[in-house]
């Protein structure tokens, strides 16, 4: 008796240890002075599961695009706008040269659960530095959810 007594107060100390919490350092101090933020989050809402953007390099002068907004359940519409910025050396930021717009609906009977554009866009000059920046939204039952992607510049050549 005093056997089984003693296993389950050692497996109850074992499991309250288990289950201490763990924190995240949000910031440090390197020793020149820069500060990294670590963010941790998790950027499934609702009905959001997931939005993905990127943009690459076809080497044709065109900018590829993908971009993806996943669900976690069907919804009623996926809207997916995507702006197209390009970095104009004259005043040393970016100007918005582009804007594009993508409305998803269920067809056939089907659920609509992910929605994806993949493309390569024409028209604009090469070997200049571009981004993008998304919206990806979700209409459910006369409800709203959104999330917003970016990313980082990339060289466009011929």
């Amino acid at each position: 008796m005093r056997k089984m007594i003693k296993g389950i107060l050692i497996g109850m100390v074992a499991a309250i240890l288990s289950v201490s919490p763990v924190m995240a350092a949000e910031s440090f101090n390197t020793a020149e002075s820069r500060q990294v933020m670590v963010q941790i989050y998790d950027r499934r809402g609702n009905w959001i599961a997931d939005g993905m953007l990127s943009i690459s390099n076809p080497r044709n002068g065109k900018i590829g695009i993908y971009m993806t907004t996943q669900c976690h359940v069907p919804v009623d519409e996926i809207q997916m706008d995507i702006a197209v910025e390009q970095y104009d050396t004259s005043i040393g930021d970016w100007r918005q040269v582009d804007y594009l717009s993508y409305n998803f609906t269920p067809q056939g009977g089907k659920n609509l659960t992910e929605a994806t554009v993949d493309m390569q866009l024409s028209g604009h000059p090469a070997n200049q530095s571009y981004r993008l920046q998304g919206w990806h939204t979700v209409l459910v039952n006369g409800g709203s959810e959104s999330l917003e992607s970016m990313t980082g510049s990339l060289l466009i050549t011929n």
